[in-house]
């Protein structure tokens, strides 16, 4: 078993020297034991770390890369599913769009590809610190027999101020895989009431004076009034909102997360629509 183990990292070795760079640790693994999502749909966890030093040629200064992905991989007791297929494909799609101008078609082929760019950067540019990241990080905050919820963070650090990260909310329904919309959640003419309560929470959990602008405050919303974008989650406790940094603010508020608790939500959320039973709660 031992000598098996060493022949597949000789040869995750061997493939890296080969493509130019040499990652010193795997961690492709998945949690031994499924998720329960339903009655018949689980999932695995699906996890690929790697580390890549610098080249051989660079400053000893010069700090590895990272790699850490994770994300939830769907399967049906029962054979093929429309709503497996669905969510994974989201999934993976998200995944593999990661790396701005580039289009790999794998999780492999992104884990190349992010190496060999830090390699190519590394040498044409020596003086800089190194320290490339890739994190994508899917985790599912809530699901029952009608409803699966993820929060998907993105990291990319490739050089330069900071790391461009990114937190998307995805909602969908686990018996057809569609993706919710905001509009799918509330009555059509409740977008303007949605806004003006969730405005209320997003003052208070950021610590504004009733007297002062989103201006006074360090916001960049439209004509300094408050707007809702369509980055939506649910759970029990209610519909979650966020902003991401450099959105409604600089980068230094860092991303922005607020939660609408249903008992404010019982005139504006449809009784009809994924967020009704939370209503009678």
């Amino acid at each position: 078993m031992r000598n098996k183990i060493s022949l597949l990292v000789s040869v995750f070795i061997l493939f890296g020297i080969c493509n130019g760079w040499a990652a010193t640790a795997t961690g492709d693994s998945q949690n031994e034991a499924p998720i329960k999502i339903t009655s018949s749909i689980s999932a695995v966890i699906k996890q690929f770390t790697r580390k890549i030093p610098p080249p051989k040629l660079a400053r000893k200064e010069t700090i590895a890369a990272n790699i850490d992905i994770h994300f939830p991989e769907l399967s049906c007791q029962t054979g093929v599913s429309v709503t497996v297929n669905a969510i994974n494909n989201a999934i993976q799609s998200k995944l593999l769009k990661i790396l701005d101008g580039k289009h790999p078609e794998t999780v492999e082929q992104l884990i190349e590809t992010f190496g060999s760019d830090y390699e190519k950067s590394t040498k044409a540019t020596p003086e800089m610190p190194g320290a490339w990241l890739l994190k994508f990080s899917a985790t599912v905050s809530y699901h029952d027999e009608d409803l699966f919820c993820l929060k998907i963070l993105q990291s990319v650090f490739t050089g330069g101020a900071h790391p461009a990260s990114n937190l998307t909310y995805l909602v969908f329904s686990i018996k057809t895989g569609e993706l919710y919309s905001l509009t799918d959640l509330i009555h059509k003419n409740s977008p303007a009431k949605l806004t003006k309560v969730a405005e209320n929470h997003f003052r208070q959990i950021r610590n504004m004076k009733p007297e002062e602008t989103y201006k006074q405050a360090g916001y960049w919303f439209e004509n300094d009034q408050f707007s809702l974008n369509r980055n939506f989650l649910i759970s029990k406790d209610g519909m979650s909102f966020c902003f991401n940094q450099c959105e409604i603010a600089p980068y230094s508020k860092g991303i922005i997360e607020f939660i609408v608790p249903w008992s404010d939500l019982k005139t504006i959320v449809s009784p009809k629509g994924p967020g009704g039973k939370f209503l009678k709660e």
